[in-house]
């Protein structure tokens, strides 16, 4: 009886595989080789508009970021002008923020676990190391869906990659199944 119940899970578990390769195979094949080809730079940058919703609240900044190898990111506020030059790097167990006569002050989202400044770590770390949930065609490219809760908490970073550069373009960071977090990138590229 065990051997029977082991061996079904066995062959459930290489039925999905199978089904997974006939139907989504070749963007699950495209998500991992995006994976491979950043865990083999030496980092990454890009350009990210950032929109916070707060529900009664939304706001937009942008950013221009550089990830090194180990995901820790350096980041320069580029507006609104109001604070354009805070400089800023976050790793996983610090931040720092350099600025002159101005400040970024946005109020914690997802029970506490992220800020608007931190969302670009947060996504490097989701590309880097999470657990992919989904991978799908879409019109524009490819979608990619990775679990990127920090304890229990249901936290879900979705990144669309231009299917032309498979590179990403569009990234949602979601909460309890709301969009908290939205960038939209420009010129990335791996270093």
């Amino acid at each position: 009886m065990k051997k029977t119940g082991i061996l079904a899970m066995i062959l459930t578990f290489f039925l999905l595989l199978t089904g997974c390769g006939k139907t989504g195979g070749t963007a699950m094949d495209q998500a991992l080789q995006f994976r491979a080809a950043l865990l083999a730079a030496k980092g990454c940058s890009f350009s990210a508009k950032i929109t916070a919703d707060y529900g009664e609240k939304v706001y937009t900044f942008g950013m221009d970021c550089e990830a090194d190898g180990e995901g820790n990111v350096r980041f320069r506020v580029t507006e609104p002008a109001s604070i354009a030059g805070i400089t800023g790097k976050l790793t996983g167990e610090t931040g720092v923020l350099t600025f002159d006569d101005a400040a970024l002050e946005f109020g914690l989202l997802a029970d506490g676990q992220i800020s608007p400044v931190t969302a670009p770590f947060a996504v490097v770390q989701s590309w880097r190391v999470g657990y992919i949930t989904a991978c799908s065609r879409e019109e524009d490219g490819l979608r990619l869906t990775v679990d990127g809760s920090f304890e229990k908490n249901p936290m879900t970073v979705d990144s669309w990659l231009d299917a032309e550069k498979k590179v990403p373009f569009h990234t949602e960071v979601c909460y309890n199944d709301k969009r908290i977090l939205t960038l939209e990138l420009t010129n990335f590229q791996l270093t």
